[in-house]
């Protein structure tokens, strides 16, 4: 046991800030994830698993990939690091993949055990954090009720102030965001040989397909064109593209909440929490995060 154990708050349930939350209670802090939703897992969380099969659900499109050639030399030591110390399931593959950056060795990701363990792991809190203020004696509060030693925030929180001490009160800037997400589980799909476009069409901007145990998952985003279309119609007229409709098994269609900041509030962010005990988190990507974090993750020690 840490002689000197910190209590510290993680905001938000993502992958990359559970696993921050896990390596700190590793070392022996005494760690709380708040997040409001309902599953952890934030923009990577699951439809309840398949019953028959045991499996999770993907709701979202998410990938790892790195955007740019540092990160593209650091991906091995990342993935040795994440199937030693998270038990995550990584694979190379040949299938089409594309995105805005072009490189080689390309990796498909399963995080179904790591949400299992770090669920059991974890302590959870089901509230929204809208305000952040420290004490004079070094201390953050949260909600103007739990006082913390460290509260470590990522890019996209919804906080809506942030209140340094002896400071005057900064407002983050901040886009909220509703994407639209499709889920189609199948037999299979018409699309051969293929995991995932970042382009796809002018219907769906991001379009993944993932093997489950017995069937095949899909999942896109709906691109502004044709938010709020009714289930039935993006059953009628647009999924024929992906496969034919004796393969179909279901389809669902989710909402996702985000906060987005561009470089700049990100930047005026950094700023104003620069040498408190607030402390950012890089999750605009989940390598760039990751590769960000490296130092507290101990992942040189591989």
């Amino acid at each position: 046991m840490k002689k000197n154990p910190h209590n510290i708050a993680i905001l938000s349930s993502s992958p990359l800030m559970m696993m921050l939350g896990i390596k700190l209670q590793k070392d022996g802090h005494r760690v709380k994830v708040f997040d409001f939703s309902k599953n952890i897992g934030g923009a990577w969380t699951w439809y309840q698993k398949n019953n028959n099969h045991n499996e999770k659900i993907p709701k979202y499109t998410n990938i790892i990939n790195p955007y740019n050639q540092k990160e593209v030399r650091f991906t091995d030591k990342m993935n040795s690091f994440l199937k030693k110390e998270f038990k995550i399931k990584i694979k190379k593959t040949k299938k089409k993949f594309d995105i805005n950056y072009n490189y080689k060795n390309k990796f498909i990701y399963n995080f179904d055990f790591f949400f299992d363990y770090a669920s059991k792991k974890l302590k959870f809190i089901r509230k929204f954090i809208s305000k952040i203020e420290t004490l004079q004696n070094g201390k953050v509060k949260i909600n103007n009720k739990f006082i913390f030693d460290k509260v470590f925030i990522p890019s996209f929180s919804g906080v809506k102030s942030i209140k340094i001490h002896n400071k005057r009160i900064f407002y983050p800037e901040k886009k909220e965001i509703v994407s639209e997400h499709l889920s189609i589980i199948a037999k299979k799909f018409k699309l051969q040989n293929f995991y995932y476009s970042q382009f796809f069409d002018e219907h769906f901007d991001r379009v993944k397909i993932e093997k489950l145990k017995k069937y095949y998952c899909l999942t896109a985003r709906l691109d502004h064109s044709i938010k709020g279309t009714k289930t039935f119609k993006l059953k009628k007229f647009y999924i024929e593209k992906f496969l034919k409709k004796s393969d179909l098994i279901n389809i669902k269609v989710s909402k996702f909440h985000n906060y987005y900041r561009n470089k700049n509030q990100l930047s005026d962010l950094k700023d104003v929490i620069k040498n408190s005990n607030i402390k950012y988190v890089d999750t605009t990507q989940f390598m760039s995060g990751f590769y960000s974090l490296r130092k507290i993750l101990n992942v040189n020690k591989l």
